[in-house]
């Protein structure tokens, strides 16, 4: 009896430190990429002026008034493998239509001067980089495109994260046309290959008056797992051709689940 016993409190005490050894054991973390923005190949696709520029706009046709487009893009190959180019309206690819562009145009005090469209009061990208992006675009009114980045080999995964702050042209118009009960706000929307809704988000600019004013983390894990994410820009300030206010914000370091 004394001997069934103690085979089975040895029993017991071998099950009981496997379970704290399975308990304590690390959790595989999901494999992860960034999308920072950072060397040489964003650095070439940062335009010079900030609106009107070559890479932005392409030439300017003085007959029409007007810049003939360009075929601006850019693609994280070998990371996260997003991927973004400049809305099309009425035959052309300019900026103005909705697009994402790579700035490194810091230091900028608040302004409502558009041609200082791509740049950012604070003195860095997230973390102390040189770069990060700048969405421009809503849908309001007339317009009809904005911006958008995607997955250019069609795989659709989770987004878990980007780090979100006020341009400098936002910032001066909101400053000026705002109350204190406006507010800004963007709404991601995910899709699928076919085109279905994965899922949404939102992220306010500016409430009650205050707009954010340092880079700020927006979770993005609730678009579930889009192949497609199409950001659009709702405002409280409105006239009678829509929103009255510039639809842009700046974003940095993207995380994706591989």
């Amino acid at each position: 009896m004394r001997q069934i016993l103690k085979i089975s409190i040895a029993a017991a005490a071998v099950l009981l430190a496997a379970s704290c050894q399975k308990e304590n054991s690390p959790v595989d973390e999901p494999e992860v990429a960034v999308l920072a923005f950072e060397g040489e190949y964003w650095d070439a696709l940062i335009d010079s002026p900030q609106y009107g520029g070559p890479l932005l706009y392409g030439e300017y046709d003085e007959a029409n008034y007007t810049y003939l487009g360009t075929d601006y893009s850019w693609f994280d190959d070998g990371n996260t493998f997003l991927a973004s180019e400049l809305c099309e309206n009425y035959g052309a690819k300019v900026y103005w239509n909705g697009g994402h562009a790579v700035s490194g145009y810091v230091g900028q005090e608040p302004t409502g001067d558009y041609m200082l469209q791509l740049a950012i009061p604070l003195e860095s990208g997230h973390d102390g980089s040189k770069n990060f992006c700048v969405h421009n675009g809503y849908k309001s009114g007339s317009s009809i495109a904005t911006g958008y980045f995607y997955f250019k080999d069609g795989v659709g995964r989770i987004i878990e994260s980007m780090y979100v702050t006020n341009t400098s042209y936002y910032l001066g118009s909101f400053d000026v046309l705002g109350t204190e009960t406006d507010w800004t706000k963007i709404t991601a929307t995910g899709y699928d290959a076919e085109g279905t809704v994965t899922g949404t988000s939102e992220f306010y600019l500016s409430k009650d008056g205050e707009s954010i004013n340092e880079w700020t983390m927006w979770d993005l894990t609730g678009l579930g797992t889009p192949v497609k994410v199409e950001f659009d820009i709702t405002s409280s300030v409105v006239n009678e051709w829509g929103m009255a206010i510039p639809g842009y914000f700046a974003y940095d370091d993207v995380t994706v689940r591989l």
